[in-house]
């Protein structure tokens, strides 16, 4: 039973490093990128990647090489990083609870209420200087389609 486990925590961490790679290297592209908005979130997200990464690698090596230290450090880095993981999901899914959208007749579309969204989401963005920002960060990339 031991040797399967060992062999399960080698293929998941395997496919977590493949998976990490393209992400990491996707983060990179964007990073040459001039658009503010992009560049909000980069570094958090590389880091987090990379961080990501370096665990896979020690599970990955700890459970093919049956080093029991090294599955105890992944163990537990696995854990800091499940936690912040799991409170961000929740903070996004109360802040954004009742902020689905309503569908408009003839439409693809849906139509997004300010009101739908929590009171603290609507004070970060409520402001004209942030709607500046905003507008010039959409703007300034190609996402943004009149």
């Amino acid at each position: 039973m031991y040797r399967f486990s060992n062999t399960v925590i080698g293929y998941l961490n395997l496919q977590t490093m493949l998976a990490s790679i393209p992400i990491i290297g996707g983060g990179l592209w964007v990073a040459k990128s001039n658009a503010k908005c992009k560049g909000f979130l980069q570094m958090p997200l590389l880091f987090d990647r990379f961080v990501v990464l370096l665990v896979s690698i020690m599970g990955s090596v700890g459970a093919c090489f049956n080093i029991a230290w090294a599955l105890y450090i992944y163990l537990v880095v696995v854990i800091f990083l499940i936690v912040p993981i799991l409170c961000l999901t929740i903070f996004g899914f109360i802040m954004t609870s009742k902020g689905g959208g309503v569908e408009v007749p003839s439409q693809l579309y849906r139509e997004y209420r300010l009101e739908d969204y929590s009171p603290w989401l609507r004070n970060r963005v409520k402001g004209v200087d942030e709607w500046r920002s905003i507008t010039a960060c959409l703007l300034g990339s190609k996402d943004y389609h009149n």
